[in-house]
């Protein structure tokens, strides 16, 4: 039996939904209600959930480690109450608890977004999912949300929990392709963010991971100067760790320290790979006029992400700078088809 275990506080606007969306293979409904004052938990006793209370902490792992000693499945289906998984997806998860030589799974979680010049994004235009329908792109983030109900398992971390570390000590982890359509970050406020920084403050754990998650998140509310000071505390404790540079490379571009941000992101490239690595050099060799460098960079994070607009639209500029009208055309042609946002942005360019 699969238990589906949920920590909610006023979530009557998207509860119903994402119980609904695995209903069909859940055996048992687990929430732990954190201080509801609306509909949330009376429109879960609807579908039958088992309703916990639980003291709020400012800690997740603690509210859902609650959740998950009350659940008396074989399996544990966490899901966030603004979370759903597509009807075609359920049977992959139902086969998934067939497989012996794993107790965790990893699903994707698709972290719906609306905008331009977001990290990592990847376009919704021509996806399969009709959930994606709510927006022009997402952004992709790994995460275990399906294992084995044993009791050595159990979430770590303030904020961003996980069981992962609890995982590999007794098992094996099988990533999986299947998605979470995660909906909460097209309404997240900075005064959310902003608590969530505050509660990672108090959890402080001296972890490189930890100083680079609050320097991210310090930069998605524009407070750089600060969100540099935990990128380096990160860095002191982990120089190897390539997304910390690749985050300071990107503030200092964004501040236009053109130096200090092609240092950083060569450190970056230097101890690791991912596109926007590739992305953001591609925009500072534009910057310096050195275009060959420029195109070879994009067409590089292409390579890994066709879908992402954002390098589209900088290719183009790119080609356009350098008097290949024909070439930056067809970039921004594809930057609009992927994001339309694109459109609007390129009348005022050839205006």
């Amino acid at each position: 039996m699969i238990s589906l275990c949920i920590i909610t506080k006023n979530n009557q606007e998207t509860i119903e939904k994402c119980i609904n969306s695995v209903k069909s293979i859940i055996g048992e409904i687990i929430l732990a209600d954190t201080g509801s004052t609306d509909n949330t938990i009376k429109i879960a006793e609807n579908f039958g959930a088992k309703i916990f209370h639980f003291k709020w902490n400012n800690n997740f792992s603690d509210a859902k480690n609650f959740a998950k000693s009350q659940a008396t499945g074989n399996w544990i289906l966490n899901l966030d109450a603004d979370e759903t998984i597509a009807e075609q997806d359920l049977e992959k998860i139902k086969n998934l608890a067939e497989i012996t030589e794993f107790i965790g799974f990893s699903f994707i979680q698709r972290n719906y977004r609306n905008g331009i010049g977001l990290f990592s994004s990847i376009s919704c235009t021509g996806d399969k999912y009709e959930e994606s329908k709510v927006s022009s792109c997402f952004i992709p983030r790994r995460m275990i949300r399906f294992f084995r109900n044993l009791p050595e398992i159990g979430f770590e971390g303030a904020v961003h929990d996980s069981v992962e570390f609890s995982i590999l000590k007794c098992g094996k982890i099988m990533e999986t392709e299947i998605p979470i359509h995660h909906f909460g970050m097209l309404s997240r406020s900075n005064e959310r963010t902003r608590m969530y920084i505050d509660i990672e403050k108090k959890n402080i754990k001296d972890d490189y991971f930890q100083y680079y998650q609050i320097g991210i998140q310090l930069h998605s509310i524009n407070e750089t100067d600060e969100a540099l000071d935990f990128l380096s505390k990160s860095l002191d404790k982990n120089p190897d760790f390539y997304l910390a540079w690749l985050e300071k490379g990107i503030i200092f571009l964004e501040q236009g320290k053109i130096y200090e941000a092609e240092q950083a992101l060569k450190m970056a490239e230097k101890k690791g790979s991912h596109e926007m690595i590739f992305s953001h050099l591609g925009i500072i060799y534009s910057i310096l006029q050195n275009y060959s460098s420029s195109i070879n960079y994009f067409l590089k994070a292409l390579s890994i992400n066709p879908k992402n607009a954002d390098t589209h639209f900088n290719l183009g500029l790119t080609y356009k700078n350098t008097g290949n009208i024909e070439q930056a055309k067809k970039e921004f042609a594809l930057a609009v088809y992927l994001n339309s946002v694109y459109k609007e942005k390129l009348k005022s360019l050839f205006q």
